[in-house]
Protein backbone atom coordinates (compact mmCIF):
# COMPACT_ATOMS: atom_id res chain seq x y z
CA UNK A 1 0.00 0.00 0.00
CA UNK A 2 1.56 3.12 -1.59
CA UNK A 3 0.80 6.68 -1.24
CA UNK A 4 -1.93 8.00 -3.55
CA UNK A 5 -3.93 4.67 -3.03
CA UNK A 6 -7.34 4.11 -1.13
CA UNK A 7 -6.69 1.11 1.37
CA UNK A 8 -8.37 -2.02 0.76
CA UNK A 9 -8.68 -5.18 2.30
CA UNK A 10 -8.05 -6.00 5.54
CA UNK A 11 -6.59 -3.23 7.62
CA UNK A 12 -4.79 -4.17 10.77
CA UNK A 13 -4.34 -0.69 11.84
CA UNK A 14 -5.87 2.96 11.41
CA UNK A 15 -4.13 5.13 9.32
CA UNK A 16 -4.26 8.26 11.79
CA UNK A 17 -2.84 11.35 11.44
CA UNK A 18 0.47 10.14 10.76
CA UNK A 19 -0.18 8.35 7.39
CA UNK A 20 2.39 8.64 5.70
CA UNK A 21 6.61 8.84 6.11
CA UNK A 22 8.45 11.94 5.03
CA UNK A 23 9.12 9.77 1.69
CA UNK A 24 5.59 9.11 1.34
CA UNK A 25 5.15 5.62 2.20
CA UNK A 26 1.70 5.49 3.49
CA UNK A 27 1.41 3.96 7.35
CA UNK A 28 -1.79 2.18 6.07
CA UNK A 29 -2.50 -1.90 5.96
CA UNK A 30 -3.11 -3.86 3.06
CA UNK A 31 -3.81 -7.28 1.00
CA UNK A 32 -1.07 -6.77 -1.04
CA UNK A 33 -1.66 -10.13 -2.35
CA UNK A 34 -3.53 -13.22 -2.32
CA UNK A 35 -1.71 -15.88 -1.27
CA UNK A 36 -3.41 -19.34 -2.03
CA UNK A 37 -0.28 -21.45 -0.86
CA UNK A 38 -1.15 -20.43 3.21
CA UNK A 39 -4.34 -22.79 2.46
CA UNK A 40 -2.05 -25.13 1.01
CA UNK A 41 0.21 -25.23 3.91
CA UNK A 42 -2.02 -24.74 6.62
CA UNK A 43 -3.89 -28.45 5.26
CA UNK A 44 -0.37 -29.93 5.45
CA UNK A 45 -0.64 -29.32 9.11
CA UNK A 46 1.80 -26.83 11.23
CA UNK A 47 4.67 -28.49 11.34
CA UNK A 48 4.63 -28.67 7.55
CA UNK A 49 3.77 -25.47 7.01
CA UNK A 50 6.57 -23.86 9.49
CA UNK A 51 8.94 -26.06 7.32
CA UNK A 52 8.36 -24.76 4.23
CA UNK A 53 7.46 -20.58 5.32
CA UNK A 54 10.98 -21.31 6.81
CA UNK A 55 9.20 -19.85 9.91
CA UNK A 56 10.88 -20.18 13.05
CA UNK A 57 10.69 -17.45 15.46
CA UNK A 58 12.41 -15.52 17.83
CA UNK A 59 13.46 -15.94 20.76
CA UNK A 60 12.09 -13.05 23.45
CA UNK A 61 15.81 -12.56 24.61
CA UNK A 62 17.30 -12.47 20.93
CA UNK A 63 14.10 -9.73 19.72
CA UNK A 64 14.77 -7.58 23.22
CA UNK A 65 18.77 -7.53 22.07
CA UNK A 66 18.31 -6.90 18.39
CA UNK A 67 15.70 -4.07 19.70
CA UNK A 68 17.63 -2.68 21.92
CA UNK A 69 20.71 -2.74 19.38
CA UNK A 70 19.14 -1.38 16.80
CA UNK A 71 16.70 1.53 17.81
CA UNK A 72 18.58 4.47 19.25
CA UNK A 73 15.87 6.80 18.78
CA UNK A 74 12.13 7.01 20.56
CA UNK A 75 10.76 8.28 17.30
CA UNK A 76 12.29 6.14 15.06
CA UNK A 77 11.26 4.16 12.15
CA UNK A 78 11.11 0.95 12.54
CA UNK A 79 10.84 -2.23 9.64
CA UNK A 80 10.15 -5.70 10.74
CA UNK A 81 10.19 -7.41 6.95
CA UNK A 82 9.60 -11.13 8.30
CA UNK A 83 6.84 -10.15 11.14
CA UNK A 84 6.15 -14.35 12.32
CA UNK A 85 4.42 -14.22 15.62
CA UNK A 86 5.36 -10.31 15.99
CA UNK A 87 8.31 -10.90 19.14
CA UNK A 88 10.34 -8.21 17.96
CA UNK A 89 7.93 -6.10 17.08
CA UNK A 90 6.56 -5.99 20.76
CA UNK A 91 10.17 -5.54 21.40
CA UNK A 92 10.50 -2.88 19.45
CA UNK A 93 7.23 -1.27 20.48
CA UNK A 94 8.79 -1.76 24.24
CA UNK A 95 11.72 0.04 22.75
CA UNK A 96 10.21 3.05 21.10
CA UNK A 97 7.77 3.43 24.26
CA UNK A 98 4.49 4.93 22.53
CA UNK A 99 6.65 7.36 20.09
CA UNK A 100 8.19 6.59 16.91
CA UNK A 101 6.52 4.68 14.14
CA UNK A 102 6.55 0.41 13.35
CA UNK A 103 5.75 -0.89 10.05
CA UNK A 104 5.84 -5.09 9.80
CA UNK A 105 4.78 -7.34 6.66
CA UNK A 106 3.69 -10.42 7.43
CA UNK A 107 2.57 -12.99 5.00
CA UNK A 108 0.08 -15.27 7.24
CA UNK A 109 -3.02 -13.97 8.22
CA UNK A 110 -3.31 -15.61 11.77
CA UNK A 111 0.05 -14.33 12.41
CA UNK A 112 -0.44 -10.77 10.88
CA UNK A 113 -3.03 -10.62 13.89
CA UNK A 114 -1.01 -11.69 16.70
CA UNK A 115 1.37 -8.89 15.42
CA UNK A 116 -1.28 -6.46 15.51
CA UNK A 117 -2.41 -7.01 18.85
CA UNK A 118 1.24 -7.28 20.13
CA UNK A 119 2.75 -3.93 18.26
CA UNK A 120 -0.18 -1.43 19.52
CA UNK A 121 -1.31 1.56 18.02
CA UNK A 122 2.58 2.51 16.56
CA UNK A 123 2.24 -0.40 14.46
CA UNK A 124 0.86 -0.69 10.92
CA UNK A 125 0.74 -4.49 9.76
CA UNK A 126 1.12 -5.40 5.74
CA UNK A 127 -0.58 -8.78 5.03
CA UNK A 128 1.37 -10.19 2.03
CA UNK A 129 4.44 -10.84 -0.10
CA UNK A 130 7.27 -8.98 1.26
CA UNK A 131 8.67 -8.27 -1.68
CA UNK A 132 5.89 -7.66 -3.57
CA UNK A 133 5.10 -4.66 -1.21
CA UNK A 134 8.56 -3.42 -1.78
CA UNK A 135 8.69 -3.49 -5.26
CA UNK A 136 5.33 -1.32 -5.18
CA UNK A 137 6.35 1.22 -2.91
CA UNK A 138 9.83 1.82 -3.21
CA UNK A 139 11.05 2.03 0.39
CA UNK A 140 14.33 3.32 -0.34
CA UNK A 141 16.25 4.74 2.86
CA UNK A 142 12.96 5.24 4.42
CA UNK A 143 13.64 3.37 7.86
CA UNK A 144 16.00 4.34 10.86
CA UNK A 145 16.66 0.46 11.92
CA UNK A 146 15.28 -2.91 10.35
CA UNK A 147 15.18 -5.85 12.53
CA UNK A 148 14.28 -9.50 12.58
CA UNK A 149 14.50 -12.70 11.90
CA UNK A 150 13.70 -13.72 7.92
CA UNK A 151 12.55 -16.87 6.88
CA UNK A 152 14.92 -19.84 5.67
CA UNK A 153 13.13 -21.02 2.24
CA UNK A 154 15.16 -22.73 -0.10
CA UNK A 155 15.13 -21.98 -3.93
CA UNK A 156 12.73 -25.39 -4.43
CA UNK A 157 10.19 -24.20 -1.81
CA UNK A 158 10.43 -20.40 -2.50
CA UNK A 159 6.78 -19.87 -4.31
CA UNK A 160 7.89 -18.12 -7.92
CA UNK A 161 4.99 -15.31 -6.99
CA UNK A 162 7.62 -14.17 -4.21
CA UNK A 163 10.70 -15.29 -5.55
CA UNK A 164 10.15 -13.51 -8.66
CA UNK A 165 9.74 -9.95 -7.30
CA UNK A 166 12.16 -11.03 -4.83
CA UNK A 167 15.04 -11.87 -7.24
CA UNK A 168 14.08 -8.98 -9.92
CA UNK A 169 14.97 -6.39 -6.61
CA UNK A 170 18.60 -8.52 -6.13
CA UNK A 171 19.28 -7.81 -10.07
CA UNK A 172 18.55 -3.90 -9.75
CA UNK A 173 21.24 -4.21 -6.84
CA UNK A 174 23.67 -5.53 -9.48
CA UNK A 175 23.37 -8.84 -7.93
CA UNK A 176 23.30 -12.29 -9.62
CA UNK A 177 20.28 -15.09 -7.63
CA UNK A 178 20.86 -18.40 -8.66
CA UNK A 179 19.16 -21.78 -8.20
CA UNK A 180 20.47 -22.37 -4.80
CA UNK A 181 19.49 -18.81 -3.21
CA UNK A 182 17.91 -19.03 -0.18
CA UNK A 183 14.85 -16.85 0.32
CA UNK A 184 16.97 -15.13 3.24
CA UNK A 185 19.12 -13.43 1.03
CA UNK A 186 17.19 -11.24 -0.73
CA UNK A 187 15.60 -9.88 2.74
CA UNK A 188 18.41 -9.21 4.07
CA UNK A 189 19.48 -6.91 0.44
CA UNK A 190 16.24 -5.42 0.82
CA UNK A 191 16.39 -4.37 4.41
CA UNK A 192 19.78 -2.90 3.24
CA UNK A 193 18.13 -0.85 0.88
CA UNK A 194 15.26 0.07 3.34
CA UNK A 195 17.65 2.03 5.73
CA UNK A 196 18.70 5.33 5.77
CA UNK A 197 22.63 6.46 5.78
CA UNK A 198 23.64 5.87 9.70
CA UNK A 199 20.29 2.94 9.87
CA UNK A 200 20.80 -0.13 12.14
CA UNK A 201 20.22 -3.32 10.96
CA UNK A 202 19.93 -6.01 13.27
CA UNK A 203 18.88 -9.56 11.83
CA UNK A 204 19.35 -13.01 12.96
CA UNK A 205 20.46 -15.22 9.63
CA UNK A 206 21.91 -18.87 9.45
CA UNK A 207 25.43 -19.34 9.48
CA UNK A 208 25.08 -20.44 6.05
CA UNK A 209 25.89 -16.27 5.71
CA UNK A 210 29.90 -17.05 6.81
CA UNK A 211 30.53 -19.87 4.85
CA UNK A 212 28.16 -20.86 1.91
CA UNK A 213 29.21 -20.30 -1.99
CA UNK A 214 25.56 -18.72 -3.02
CA UNK A 215 26.22 -15.93 -0.21
CA UNK A 216 29.52 -14.75 -1.61
CA UNK A 217 27.52 -11.61 -3.67
CA UNK A 218 25.89 -11.38 -0.35
CA UNK A 219 29.15 -10.73 2.18
CA UNK A 220 30.48 -8.17 -0.66
CA UNK A 221 27.69 -6.58 -0.89
CA UNK A 222 27.91 -5.91 2.47
CA UNK A 223 31.02 -5.46 2.58
CA UNK A 224 30.20 -1.92 0.42
CA UNK A 225 26.63 -1.15 1.67
CA UNK A 226 28.30 -1.02 5.76
CA UNK A 227 30.44 0.82 7.76
CA UNK A 228 30.19 -1.51 10.54
CA UNK A 229 29.52 -5.06 10.56
CA UNK A 230 29.72 -7.26 13.40
CA UNK A 231 28.80 -10.75 13.72
CA UNK A 232 27.12 -12.76 17.01
CA UNK A 233 27.64 -16.37 16.93
CA UNK A 234 26.34 -18.79 19.63
CA UNK A 235 28.35 -22.35 20.84
CA UNK A 236 24.86 -23.41 21.84
CA UNK A 237 22.25 -23.48 18.87
CA UNK A 238 19.57 -21.03 19.39
CA UNK A 239 16.79 -23.20 18.13
CA UNK A 240 16.13 -26.62 19.48
CA UNK A 241 13.78 -27.92 16.70
CA UNK A 242 16.50 -27.48 13.98
CA UNK A 243 20.19 -28.36 13.53
CA UNK A 244 21.08 -24.89 11.66
CA UNK A 245 23.39 -22.59 13.13
CA UNK A 246 22.48 -19.08 13.49
CA UNK A 247 24.14 -15.64 13.80
CA UNK A 248 23.10 -12.18 14.62
CA UNK A 249 24.24 -9.71 11.54
CA UNK A 250 23.99 -6.11 12.81
CA UNK A 251 25.18 -3.31 10.83
CA UNK A 252 25.83 0.47 10.20
CA UNK A 253 24.63 1.72 6.97
CA UNK A 254 27.03 3.64 5.18
CA UNK A 255 27.51 3.52 1.45
CA UNK A 256 30.98 3.54 -0.56
CA UNK A 257 33.48 2.12 2.80
CA UNK A 258 34.85 -0.61 3.45
CA UNK A 259 33.21 -2.40 6.48
CA UNK A 260 34.76 -2.85 9.18
CA UNK A 261 34.25 -6.61 10.55
CA UNK A 262 33.91 -7.65 14.60
CA UNK A 263 32.89 -10.69 15.44
CA UNK A 264 31.82 -12.14 18.82
CA UNK A 265 31.12 -15.37 20.08
CA UNK A 266 28.79 -16.21 23.05
CA UNK A 267 27.67 -19.61 24.87
CA UNK A 268 24.18 -18.93 24.70
CA UNK A 269 21.13 -15.76 24.14
CA UNK A 270 21.08 -15.58 27.90
CA UNK A 271 22.39 -12.58 29.56
CA UNK A 272 23.15 -10.94 25.50
CA UNK A 273 23.88 -7.68 25.88
CA UNK A 274 24.80 -5.01 23.37
CA UNK A 275 28.09 -3.77 25.40
CA UNK A 276 29.04 -7.39 24.13
CA UNK A 277 29.20 -6.12 20.83
CA UNK A 278 29.91 -2.48 21.43
CA UNK A 279 33.34 -3.30 22.79
CA UNK A 280 34.54 -5.92 20.43
CA UNK A 281 37.28 -4.39 18.32
CA UNK A 282 37.90 -5.12 14.45
CA UNK A 283 39.29 -7.81 13.04
CA UNK A 284 42.75 -7.25 11.57
CA UNK A 285 42.26 -9.85 8.22
CA UNK A 286 41.12 -8.11 5.33
CA UNK A 287 39.35 -10.34 3.41
CA UNK A 288 37.98 -10.82 -0.89
CA UNK A 289 34.48 -10.62 0.02
CA UNK A 290 33.69 -11.85 -3.40
CA UNK A 291 36.02 -15.09 -2.93
CA UNK A 292 37.28 -15.68 0.48
CA UNK A 293 34.19 -17.09 3.11
CA UNK A 294 33.45 -15.17 6.62
CA UNK A 295 34.45 -18.50 8.24
CA UNK A 296 38.44 -17.01 7.73
CA UNK A 297 37.95 -14.03 9.90
CA UNK A 298 38.79 -16.56 12.55
CA UNK A 299 42.05 -17.40 11.46
CA UNK A 300 44.72 -14.91 12.61
CA UNK A 301 47.07 -13.04 9.52
CA UNK A 302 49.50 -15.97 10.00
CA UNK A 303 47.32 -18.37 9.42
CA UNK A 304 45.65 -16.35 6.74
CA UNK A 305 49.06 -15.36 5.12
CA UNK A 306 49.85 -19.29 5.01
CA UNK A 307 46.35 -20.54 3.34
CA UNK A 308 46.47 -17.53 0.86
CA UNK A 309 50.38 -19.07 0.14
CA UNK A 310 49.25 -22.20 -0.41
CA UNK A 311 46.46 -21.32 -2.63
CA UNK A 312 48.84 -19.33 -4.99
CA UNK A 313 50.94 -22.19 -5.10
CA UNK A 314 52.03 -24.37 -7.49
CA UNK A 315 53.47 -27.34 -5.50
CA UNK A 316 50.23 -28.72 -4.69
CA UNK A 317 47.68 -29.82 -7.08
CA UNK A 318 43.80 -30.14 -6.35
CA UNK A 319 41.99 -33.38 -5.14
CA UNK A 320 40.20 -33.18 -8.85
CA UNK A 321 43.68 -33.59 -10.47
CA UNK A 322 43.58 -36.87 -9.14
CA UNK A 323 40.14 -37.86 -9.06
CA UNK A 324 36.57 -37.23 -9.37
CA UNK A 325 34.32 -36.72 -6.87
CA UNK A 326 30.19 -37.49 -7.86
CA UNK A 327 27.00 -38.08 -5.66
CA UNK A 328 26.02 -41.43 -4.30
CA UNK A 329 23.07 -43.39 -5.77
CA UNK A 330 19.75 -41.33 -5.46
CA UNK A 331 17.42 -43.97 -5.59
CA UNK A 332 14.36 -41.84 -4.10
CA UNK A 333 13.39 -44.19 -1.71
CA UNK A 334 16.14 -45.60 0.74
CA UNK A 335 13.61 -48.21 2.89
CA UNK A 336 12.17 -49.68 -0.60
CA UNK A 337 15.92 -50.12 -2.47
CA UNK A 338 18.10 -50.35 0.17
CA UNK A 339 17.54 -54.30 2.00
CA UNK A 340 19.45 -56.56 4.17
CA UNK A 341 20.13 -60.04 3.51
CA UNK A 342 17.26 -61.00 4.52
CA UNK A 343 15.12 -58.75 3.64
CA UNK A 344 16.13 -59.42 -0.19
CA UNK A 345 15.94 -62.76 0.59
CA UNK A 346 12.51 -62.74 1.86
CA UNK A 347 10.88 -61.03 -1.09
CA UNK A 348 12.82 -62.59 -3.39
CA UNK A 349 14.76 -59.82 -4.93
CA UNK A 350 18.79 -61.21 -3.43
CA UNK A 351 19.89 -62.04 -6.91
CA UNK A 352 18.90 -58.43 -7.99
CA UNK A 353 21.23 -56.94 -5.76
CA UNK A 354 24.32 -55.04 -5.46
CA UNK A 355 26.38 -54.25 -2.61
CA UNK A 356 26.54 -50.92 -1.00
CA UNK A 357 27.45 -48.89 1.39
CA UNK A 358 25.25 -46.25 3.54
CA UNK A 359 26.75 -45.05 6.38
CA UNK A 360 29.44 -43.62 7.98
CA UNK A 361 30.15 -45.97 10.44
CA UNK A 362 30.44 -48.78 8.09
CA UNK A 363 33.14 -47.45 6.69
CA UNK A 364 35.22 -46.52 9.95
CA UNK A 365 39.09 -46.38 8.40
CA UNK A 366 40.71 -45.64 4.92
CA UNK A 367 39.69 -49.15 3.27
CA UNK A 368 36.52 -51.20 2.92
CA UNK A 369 37.35 -55.01 2.37
CA UNK A 370 35.13 -57.91 0.58
CA UNK A 371 35.37 -59.97 4.09
CA UNK A 372 34.39 -56.30 6.18
CA UNK A 373 31.42 -55.99 4.17
CA UNK A 374 30.51 -59.51 4.02
CA UNK A 375 30.17 -58.91 8.03
CA UNK A 376 28.41 -56.35 7.78
CA UNK A 377 26.14 -58.28 5.20
CA UNK A 378 25.94 -61.69 7.78
CA UNK A 379 25.08 -59.04 10.99
CA UNK A 380 22.24 -57.43 9.59
CA UNK A 381 23.29 -54.32 7.78
CA UNK A 382 21.05 -52.64 5.62
CA UNK A 383 24.08 -53.25 2.75
CA UNK A 384 22.26 -54.21 -0.59
CA UNK A 385 20.56 -52.11 -3.27
CA UNK A 386 18.09 -53.59 -5.14
CA UNK A 387 18.69 -52.98 -9.00
CA UNK A 388 15.95 -54.03 -11.01
CA UNK A 389 17.15 -52.93 -14.19
CA UNK A 390 15.88 -50.84 -16.94
CA UNK A 391 13.14 -53.69 -17.97
CA UNK A 392 9.45 -53.18 -18.44
CA UNK A 393 6.88 -54.57 -15.43
CA UNK A 394 6.17 -57.34 -17.95
CA UNK A 395 9.94 -58.63 -17.74
CA UNK A 396 10.05 -58.49 -14.05
CA UNK A 397 9.92 -61.89 -12.35
CA UNK A 398 6.94 -62.94 -10.28
CA UNK A 399 8.81 -61.95 -6.81
CA UNK A 400 10.13 -58.52 -8.36
CA UNK A 401 7.03 -57.91 -9.43
CA UNK A 402 5.23 -58.76 -6.18
CA UNK A 403 7.47 -56.42 -4.41
CA UNK A 404 7.23 -53.45 -6.81
CA UNK A 405 3.44 -53.50 -6.34
CA UNK A 406 4.00 -53.18 -2.54
CA UNK A 407 5.40 -50.29 -3.21
CA UNK A 408 2.88 -48.66 -5.29
CA UNK A 409 0.57 -49.45 -2.87
CA UNK A 410 2.26 -47.20 -0.09
CA UNK A 411 2.88 -44.66 -2.87
CA UNK A 412 6.53 -45.06 -3.15
CA UNK A 413 6.34 -44.55 -7.20
CA UNK A 414 4.50 -40.83 -6.60
CA UNK A 415 7.54 -39.43 -4.65
CA UNK A 416 9.22 -37.16 -7.20
CA UNK A 417 12.75 -39.27 -7.67
CA UNK A 418 10.82 -42.07 -8.39
CA UNK A 419 8.07 -40.02 -9.85
CA UNK A 420 10.65 -38.69 -13.06
CA UNK A 421 11.77 -42.42 -13.71
CA UNK A 422 7.67 -43.71 -14.77
CA UNK A 423 6.95 -46.45 -16.07
CA UNK A 424 9.91 -48.11 -15.17
CA UNK A 425 10.61 -46.02 -11.54
CA UNK A 426 12.22 -49.23 -10.22
CA UNK A 427 15.07 -48.69 -12.48
CA UNK A 428 17.65 -47.11 -9.94
CA UNK A 429 20.24 -44.84 -12.37
CA UNK A 430 23.85 -44.94 -12.31
CA UNK A 431 24.53 -47.54 -10.24
CA UNK A 432 28.14 -47.50 -10.67
CA UNK A 433 31.23 -48.99 -8.49
CA UNK A 434 33.61 -46.35 -7.37
CA UNK A 435 37.32 -46.79 -6.83
CA UNK A 436 37.27 -45.21 -3.39
CA UNK A 437 34.48 -43.43 -1.03
CA UNK A 438 34.15 -39.62 0.30
CA UNK A 439 31.89 -39.25 3.32
CA UNK A 440 29.49 -36.23 2.11
CA UNK A 441 28.65 -35.14 6.24
CA UNK A 442 32.41 -35.30 8.17
CA UNK A 443 32.83 -35.38 11.45
CA UNK A 444 36.48 -35.04 11.58
CA UNK A 445 38.12 -34.97 8.44
CA UNK A 446 37.85 -35.76 4.81
CA UNK A 447 38.78 -38.93 4.89
CA UNK A 448 39.01 -40.77 1.36
CA UNK A 449 38.37 -44.73 1.57
CA UNK A 450 39.36 -47.56 -0.67
CA UNK A 451 36.81 -49.19 -2.03
CA UNK A 452 38.17 -53.17 -2.20
CA UNK A 453 34.23 -54.37 -1.28
CA UNK A 454 33.14 -53.88 -4.71
CA UNK A 455 30.03 -51.49 -3.58
CA UNK A 456 28.52 -48.59 -4.71
CA UNK A 457 26.81 -45.79 -1.67
CA UNK A 458 23.97 -44.19 -1.17
CA UNK A 459 23.75 -40.39 -1.89
CA UNK A 460 24.84 -40.21 1.79
CA UNK A 461 28.11 -40.85 0.75
CA UNK A 462 30.00 -39.10 -2.17
CA UNK A 463 31.81 -41.61 -4.92
CA UNK A 464 35.18 -41.46 -5.88
CA UNK A 465 36.33 -42.34 -9.56
CA UNK A 466 40.35 -42.52 -9.51
CA UNK A 467 41.81 -40.66 -11.93
CA UNK A 468 44.47 -43.12 -14.68
CA UNK A 469 47.40 -43.66 -13.44
CA UNK A 470 46.66 -42.73 -9.50
CA UNK A 471 46.48 -45.15 -6.96
CA UNK A 472 43.20 -45.27 -5.23
CA UNK A 473 45.38 -46.59 -1.93
CA UNK A 474 47.99 -44.06 -2.15
CA UNK A 475 44.81 -41.26 -2.71
CA UNK A 476 43.03 -43.06 0.31
CA UNK A 477 46.43 -42.17 2.41
CA UNK A 478 47.40 -38.81 1.47
CA UNK A 479 43.51 -37.39 2.13
CA UNK A 480 44.59 -37.70 6.00
CA UNK A 481 47.25 -34.64 5.58
CA UNK A 482 46.47 -31.37 7.72
CA UNK A 483 47.00 -29.20 4.21
CA UNK A 484 43.37 -31.11 2.84
CA UNK A 485 42.31 -31.01 6.44
CA UNK A 486 42.81 -27.39 6.90
CA UNK A 487 41.41 -26.71 3.57
CA UNK A 488 37.92 -28.66 3.87
CA UNK A 489 37.15 -26.54 7.00
CA UNK A 490 37.24 -23.64 4.61
CA UNK A 491 36.02 -24.70 1.62
CA UNK A 492 32.86 -26.74 3.29
CA UNK A 493 29.66 -25.82 5.26
CA UNK A 494 28.97 -26.44 8.90
CA UNK A 495 25.65 -27.05 10.35
CA UNK A 496 24.49 -26.92 13.96
CA UNK A 497 24.75 -30.58 14.72
CA UNK A 498 28.68 -30.15 14.46
CA UNK A 499 28.74 -31.90 11.12
CA UNK A 500 31.15 -30.46 7.87
CA UNK A 501 29.68 -30.83 4.62
CA UNK A 502 31.26 -30.86 1.26
CA UNK A 503 29.84 -30.99 -2.04
CA UNK A 504 31.55 -32.79 -4.67
CA UNK A 505 32.92 -29.68 -6.99
CA UNK A 506 34.22 -28.33 -3.15
CA UNK A 507 35.95 -31.48 -2.50
CA UNK A 508 37.82 -31.67 -6.25
CA UNK A 509 38.85 -28.06 -4.89
CA UNK A 510 40.84 -29.02 -1.96
CA UNK A 511 44.30 -28.59 -1.95
CA UNK A 512 46.45 -32.20 -2.57
CA UNK A 513 49.50 -33.50 -2.07
CA UNK A 514 51.08 -34.18 -5.95
CA UNK A 515 51.30 -38.96 -6.09
CA UNK A 516 55.00 -37.72 -6.92
CA UNK A 517 55.59 -35.71 -3.51
CA UNK A 518 55.43 -38.94 -1.45
CA UNK A 519 59.32 -39.48 0.41
CA UNK A 520 58.34 -43.69 -0.18
CA UNK A 521 55.48 -45.53 -0.67
CA UNK A 522 52.58 -45.06 2.05
CA UNK A 523 51.61 -47.68 4.39
CA UNK A 524 47.63 -47.84 3.56
CA UNK A 525 46.76 -50.77 5.17
CA UNK A 526 49.00 -49.88 8.44
CA UNK A 527 47.07 -46.39 8.34
CA UNK A 528 44.11 -47.90 8.43
CA UNK A 529 44.50 -49.98 11.32
CA UNK A 530 45.89 -46.48 13.35
CA UNK A 531 42.62 -44.84 11.72
CA UNK A 532 40.31 -47.26 13.25
CA UNK A 533 42.36 -47.76 16.47
CA UNK A 534 42.94 -44.24 17.22
CA UNK A 535 41.41 -41.44 15.33
CA UNK A 536 42.63 -39.77 12.04
CA UNK A 537 44.74 -37.60 14.32
CA UNK A 538 47.07 -40.27 15.21
CA UNK A 539 47.37 -40.64 11.33
CA UNK A 540 47.93 -37.35 10.49
CA UNK A 541 51.84 -37.04 11.88
CA UNK A 542 52.84 -40.10 9.87
CA UNK A 543 50.74 -38.63 6.36
CA UNK A 544 52.41 -35.24 7.18
CA UNK A 545 56.02 -36.49 7.23
CA UNK A 546 55.29 -38.55 4.45
CA UNK A 547 53.59 -36.25 1.65
CA UNK A 548 53.66 -32.52 3.12
CA UNK A 549 56.96 -31.84 4.10
CA UNK A 550 58.67 -33.65 0.60
CA UNK A 551 56.73 -31.22 -0.71
CA UNK A 552 58.59 -28.34 1.05
CA UNK A 553 56.35 -27.12 3.82
CA UNK A 554 58.27 -27.01 6.92
CA UNK A 555 57.85 -28.20 10.50
CA UNK A 556 55.95 -24.39 11.09
CA UNK A 557 53.67 -24.33 8.18
CA UNK A 558 52.75 -27.94 8.78
CA UNK A 559 51.64 -26.93 12.69
CA UNK A 560 50.37 -23.57 11.66
CA UNK A 561 47.84 -26.00 8.87
CA UNK A 562 47.09 -28.46 11.31
CA UNK A 563 46.27 -25.87 14.12
CA UNK A 564 44.07 -23.70 11.29
CA UNK A 565 41.99 -27.21 11.05
CA UNK A 566 41.64 -28.08 14.73
CA UNK A 567 40.62 -24.61 15.44
CA UNK A 568 37.68 -24.38 13.00
CA UNK A 569 36.68 -28.15 13.48
CA UNK A 570 36.33 -27.75 17.20
CA UNK A 571 34.88 -24.30 16.96
CA UNK A 572 31.79 -26.36 14.72
CA UNK A 573 32.12 -29.42 16.80
CA UNK A 574 31.26 -27.36 19.83
CA UNK A 575 27.83 -27.19 18.72
CA UNK A 576 26.64 -30.55 18.77
CA UNK A 577 25.88 -31.95 22.83
CA UNK A 578 24.01 -28.70 24.09
CA UNK A 579 21.25 -26.38 22.58
CA UNK A 580 19.79 -23.24 23.94
CA UNK A 581 16.47 -23.93 26.11
CA UNK A 582 13.27 -22.18 24.80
Amino acid sequence: MCSGTEPTGQQFASIGSDAFLSNGLTRSVADVSELNDQLVLRSQGPETGQKLRGGYYTPGPIAEFLAHWAILDKDARVLEPSAGDGEAVAAAARRLGGGGRITAVELDHEEAEKVMARGGASTTVIKGDFFTWFRDCRPDGAFDAVLGNPPFIRYQDFPEEHRGPAFRLMREEGLRPSRLTNAWVPFVVMATRALRPGGRLALVLPAELLQVTYAAELREYLARKYAQLSVVTFRRLVFSSIQQETVLLLGTRQDGTSAKMSFVELDGVDGLRADQVNVAGPVEADLDHAREKWTQYYLSPVELGLIREVERSSVFGRLGDFAGVDVGVVTGRNEFFVLTRVEAQHYGVLSRCVPLVGRSAQIPGLVIRQDEWERLAAHGGKCLLMQLGNVERSELSRSALKYVESGERLGYHEGYKCAVRLPRWWNVPSAWVPGAFLLRQIHDGPRIIQNRAGATSTDTIHRVRIARGVDSAWLAAASVNSLTFAFSEIRGRSYGGGVLELEPTEAEGLPFPRPDASAQPLPTDDLDALVRRKGVQAALDEVDRLVLRPAGLGDRDVAVLRGVWRKLSERRMSRTHTRERR
